[in-house]
């Protein structure tokens, strides 16, 4: 099994990037957001749009929690992004810099969103973050069980336990990454696993958004027509989606920037 690379100072956290940063997707779109990448992530997600931090670690350097909180603070955005790679695969001294972070960021009155595949809920960690946003993953490419594999997996009790919680405090979204085929036609398998892992939800709280998203920086149709299929497929199944609060996105950053860095 993967393990993630340890820090070798303690109070320091591997980070790929930081920057200043319009938000692109979510509840929180367009807000001024300082982003976090941390780096290393459990999964291997075929589709994933950030390699950099994800595959491949050569980019990343060790922050401390306390240098890391100053540039959050001194950007004077409002809202600070812990994305990836996965933020809460660490061993335990990076957890332990992770939680120094959260703390200084929330004492100092920033609102934190954490991005995560929803496989590692830490409650812990719950009391420091204003919104969970959570991407459970799974390959498209294969059928039935074959979907699930240690390169791209979800925790379902670990989802359970985020809908329980944040889910019925108005601090969590979920997301879902619709892959589609080289015309750009969202792929039915992933819309019907989508569906099926909200049922098994149950309770999800009304509240709680769900927003579908393209697969971006695919090989064939470019990315608005496959925001534009998107949006036809779930519009023509309104009836299978009404139990939760859909919502089909796009990433806004991507809109506007393509796959440019930092933005």
């Amino acid at each position: 099994m993967r393990q993630p690379i340890a820090a070798s100072r303690p109070g320091c956290l591997r980070v790929t990037e930081e920057y200043l940063c319009l938000e692109g997707e979510g509840s929180s779109l367009g807000a001024p957001t300082w982003l976090i990448r941390l780096s290393g992530c459990d999964l291997r997600c075929w589709w994933c749009d950030s390699k950099q931090s994800s595959f491949f670690e050569a980019e990343a350097r060790e922050q401390s929690a306390a240098s890391l909180a100053s540039r959050a603070l001194k950007s004077g955005a409002a809202w600070v992004s812990l994305t990836g790679g996965e933020p809460l695969w660490r061993g335990a001294r990076e957890l332990a810099a992770l939680a120094s972070l959260l703390k200084r960021l929330k004492a100092a009155g920033r609102k934190v969103k954490v991005e995560t595949n929803g496989r590692h809920w830490l409650p812990a960690l719950d009391p420091l973050v204003s919104l969970w946003s959570v991407a459970p993953k799974w390959d498209s490419r294969k059928a039935g069980a074959a979907r699930r594999s240690p390169a791209m997996d979800y925790d379902l009790a670990a989802l359970k336990a985020l809908a329980q919680g944040p889910g019925c405090q108005g601090r969590l979204q979920i997301k879902f990454v619709i892959t589609g085929d080289a015309q750009g036609a969202p792929k039915a398998r992933d819309l019907a696993q989508a569906r099926s892992l909200l049922k098994s939800l149950v309770p999800l709280h009304a509240g709680v958004p769900v927003y579908l998203t393209p697969a971006g920086g695919l090989p064939g149709a470019d990315y608005l027509q496959r925001n534009r299929l998107l949006n036809d497929a779930v519009a023509r199944q309104a009836r299978l989606w009404s139990a939760w609060d859909v919502r089909v996105a796009p990433q806004w950053h991507r809109v506007l920037y393509g796959d440019e860095r930092k933005k």
